[in-house]
């Protein structure tokens, strides 16, 4: 969660109309963002991570007008055409490969309306930014700037400026040891042999991102035009903070005007086209409302919505970066009907609770394990392709990814579970052998159905030891089998995190449901173990198929 400080006053302008503190505290809340009044006209408010176009009072404000039904349907923000290109050099591809610009003229601005924009600013750098490493903002007054401007890298020492809060120039190096915001960002750049910035036609220096700008481009109450720059690691990213950025100062009355950024014209403020299904939407909501009641609460949480023979072309405005699919409109519609006017019923079946059939043989092999002497691990869900493929020896296959990892240690999902226990492995080191470990738990796997991906529970086991083979773990597949009453066949076959000749396919009635075999050595090393490794993964649920 993120929290805001704004000013009810401020708020209470953009949005057109007062508002009680009452409307704030019960109603405004049920948009997802809750209002805690401070003192005065200070009111904190706090915005889930999903929304981060809500993290300025201008952003707020769009919203609510929305919602409280002051103007309704998508706001409409166009660019001029572009006077300003920037040309990017190849040579930050390894360093900060993206960037998008943009200029807002005409503006009035104040003390208050910077504040606001320096708490945007800094809201979306720890947030979507991931503390500047992912996407990271310069606002730069243009009055002293002289186009073309160009991003490229340079050698630490080659160039100086005054930063922000600084009295006199520094080389890019010295920024880094002794200013205060080079001494908390550095890490982003500690693998950089160069670093970034960005300069003027003559060579002025607007920024030095992700770390500080130069202090001759600052943003002052008489600045009337200001270019925007969002650099970072994600292309996706960066388009899209500077699409909340421009829009947030379009609200403030500042005119758009588009840059040429090596060729792209920048921002891209059109809309994204989503279609909802009327009678999916009631099926998943329950609620009965006609098309076009639905169209209506689509157009107070500000979008553009058109019903058309039982469909709804939806047009996502270009500052949301949380609509991927008919359950996110389906959330909003029921947002803007209210929680409160859905009457609660009881289900119109009969049924009695009980534990899925999954569980209860997922509990059952569990015993089974412990009662050969192997300890259960509990390993994380998400994984790398460095862990799952890599490590293991094996080509990359396609599997879940995460949108906004905040690390790569962590960016997928994994679909198998002999990585983990691997993982686990390594971790015990230190600890006496042999080890047997084993987890049944969820692995997530591709496939057709509505949102792409399905849980599919897994069993994994190994053994770690000075002697640990085939024979070893294939006594313990011997007990499961024996247990469960099924009648499993291995039979021969290859894969590239075993030894050859040392590993087979577990099959139940012909039906390939897993793998066995030695861990391959360049595997073990993979790992950084010193000992052998052998082990077994099993598909329950097709297992369970077979009983």
């Amino acid at each position: 969660m993120s929290h805001i400080e704004i000013d009810k006053r401020e708020f209470e302008q953009l949005i057109g109309r007062s508002v009680s503190e009452n409307e704030l505290k019960e109603k405004a809340s049920n948009l997802g963002a809750h209002w805690n009044h401070l003192e005065g006209p200070k009111w904190d408010v706090e915005v889930y991570p999903n929304r981060p176009d809500l993290l300025s009072v201008e952003g707020l404000a769009r919203a609510y007008r929305g919602f409280f039904e002051v103007y309704t349907g998508k706001e409409e923000y166009e660019a001029k055409e572009h006077e300003i290109s920037l040309e990017v050099d190849s040579s930050v591809e390894d360093v900060r490969p993206y960037i998008g610009g943009a200029v807002i003229r005409d503006l009035e601005l104040t003390e208050k309306k910077i504040n606001g924009l320096i708490q945007l600013q800094e809201k979306l750098h720890e947030t979507m930014g991931r503390r500047r490493d992912k996407i990271a903002i310069g606002l730069h007054d243009l009055s002293e700037l002289q186009a073309p401007f160009t991003y490229k890298t340079v050698e630490p020492e080659s160039v100086d400026f005054t930063p922000l809060e600084h009295d006199k120039p520094l080389h890019l190096e010295d920024i880094l040891e002794v200013h205060e915001k080079g001494k908390e960002y550095s890490w982003i750049l500690e693998d950089a042999e160069k670093y970034p910035i960005i300069v003027d036609a003559n060579e002025k220096v607007l920024s030095f991102p992700p770390i500080i700008n130069n202090q001759l481009t600052e943003v002052q109450p008489s600045t009337t035009d200001v270019f925007v720059d969002v650099t970072g690691k994600d292309r996706k990213a960066v388009r899209k903070v500077l699409n909340i950025l421009v829009t947030a100062l379009s609200e403030r009355g500042g005119d758009i005007e588009s840059v040429e950024v090596d060729g792209e014209i920048m921002p891209d403020l059109g809309s994204e086209s989503r279609e909802l299904d009327v009678e999916y939407f009631k099926k998943i909501s329950g609620l009965d409302l006609t098309g076009e009641e639905i169209v209506h609460r689509l157009e107070m949480m500000k979008y553009g919505a058109e019903l058309s023979e039982g469909v709804i072309e939806v047009e996502v405005p270009c500052y949301r970066n949380d609509v991927m699919h008919q359950y996110d409109l389906i959330e909003d519609v029921v947002i803007a009907h209210g929680y409160r006017e859905i009457e609660p019923e009881m289900p119109e079946i009969d049924q009695i609770g009980g534990q899925e059939a999954i569980e209860k043989l997922t509990d059952t092999v569990r015993e089974i394990i412990q009662g050969t002497g192997a300890l259960e691990a509990h390993s994380f869900a998400l994984s790398s392709d460095e862990k799952l493929f890599e490590n293991m020896n094996i080509e990359k296959e396609k599997v879940a990814r995460m949108n906004n990892a905040l690390t790569k240690d962590y960016s997928v999902v994994r679909n198998w579970m002999l990585p983990s226990m691997m993982q686990v492995l390594e971790s015990n080191r230190h600890r006496s052998y042999p080890q047997k470990i084993f987890e049944a738990s969820d692995t997530a796997v591709l496939d057709d159905s509505d949102t792409g991906v399905s849980n599919r529970r897994k069993l994994a086991y190994v053994h770690a030891g000075e002697v640990a083979d085939y024979t070893d773990v294939k006594a313990v597949l011997q007990v499961l089998e024996r247990e469960l009453g099924l009648e499993l066949e291995v039979k021969s076959a290859e894969k590239g995190c075993f030894r050859q000749g040392r590993a087979g396919d577990i099959l139940v009635k012909g039906e390939r449901i897993g793998i066995i075999g030695e861990l391959h050595d360049q595997v073990v090393e993979n790992w950084g173990l010193e000992n052998e490794v052998a082990g077994f993964e099993l598909d329950l649920e097709r297992m369970m198929e077979n009983i």
